[in-house]
C-alpha cells in the first residue's frame, strides 16, 4: 500500500497572510489539527498545528540577556511565534514532505520518528494531499489480515533466533523449540517486560500457530536460586 492510496486529498490550506483566529476556527470547525501554509504558487511553506497556537496561550519569561551572543535569531523566532497575529508568523517552518508513492510502512516511521501527527504530500513541489495517524489508523483498520504460508518447524526456529541476534536486549542463552508450528520458550529473562516481549516476537513470526512460553523472570525465582 502507497500513501496516495490513504492520504487526505481534500485538503483544508492557509495563506501566510490569514489570521491566527481564522486558523483556529478552520481547526475548530473541521476537526483537524494542523494546516498546510501554502505560497502564492501553491508550494508547501510551513504548517500551523495546534502546539504553534498553544505557544500563544504560555506566558513569557524574561530572557537573560547573553542568550542574545548565542543564539539571538531563535529568540527573535520565538517572539515572533508568540505574539504574531498570521499564520505565517506562527507557523513551523522547517516542514517534512514525503511523495504519493512512499510505502504507507515508512510514511508510519517518519511520523513516529519525528514526533509529528500529519506530514503534507507533494509532487513537483504542489501541495497533493495530507497524511495523518488517523489515515494511517484507518488503512491499518481496512488492511486484509496478514497470512503466511505453511513453514517447516526447522524454518520457524530459524526465523526466531534471527529476531532474538537483532535485539541486543534478549538473553543469548534461550532455548527455542517448534512442533507442529507451535513455538515454545525456555530459559531465564531478567523483567517482565522482556518475558511478555519475547512472547510478542514469536507470535509476530509468519507461519507461527500458536505461542508456549516458558520463560520464567529472574525475580520469580525462589530467594537462593
Amino acid at each position: 500500500m502507497r500513501v496516495r492510496d490513504s492520504m487526505t486529498r481534500d485538503v483544508i490550506t492557509v495563506t501566510p497572510t490569514t489570521p491566527i483566529h481564522e486558523v483556529a476556527s478552520l481547526m475548530a470547525n473541521h476537526g483537524v489539527s494542523g494546516l498546510p501554509v501554502l505560497d502564492e504558487k501553491g508550494s508547501v511553506i510551513g504548517i500551523v498545528t495546534e502546539a504553534d497556537l498553544l505557544v500563544r496561550q504560555k506566558p513569557r519569561t524574561r530572557t537573560s540577556w547573553w542568550r542574545l551572543f548565542l543564539d539571538g535569531d531563535r529568540m527573535a523566532r520565538e517572539f515572533q511565534r508568540a505574539v504574531g497575529t498570521t499564520a505565517g508568523e506562527v507557523m513551523t517552518r522547517e516542514v517534512i514532505s514525503i511523495g504519493p508513492d512512499l510505502p504507507i510502512e515508512a510514511a508510519a516511521a517518519i511520523l513516529h520518528e519525528q514526533k509529528i501527527r500529519r506530514v503534507p504530500v507533494v509532487t513537483d513541489g504542489a501541495l497533493v494531499g495530507i497524511l495523518s495517524r488517523g489515515d494511517l489508523v484507518k488503512a491499518l483498520a481496512g488492511a486484509p489480515p496478514r497470512t503466511a504460508a505453511p513453514a517447516s518447524d526447522a524454518r520457524l526456529v530459524e526465523a526466531m533466533r534471527a529476531c532474538i541476534a537483532a535485539e541486543p536486549w534478549v538473553p543469548r542463552t534461550l532455548v527455542v523449540e517448534v512442533v507442529a508450528g507451535v513455538l515454545t520458550l525456555w530459559g531465564l529473562v531478567s523483567t517482565q517486560a522482556e518475558h511478555s516481549a519475547l512472547e510478542t516476537m514469536a507470535r509476530s513470526i509468519p507461519g507461527v500457530r500458536g505461542v508456549d512460553n516458558q520463560l520464567v523472570v529472574h525475580s520469580a525465582l525462589p530467594s537462593g536460586l
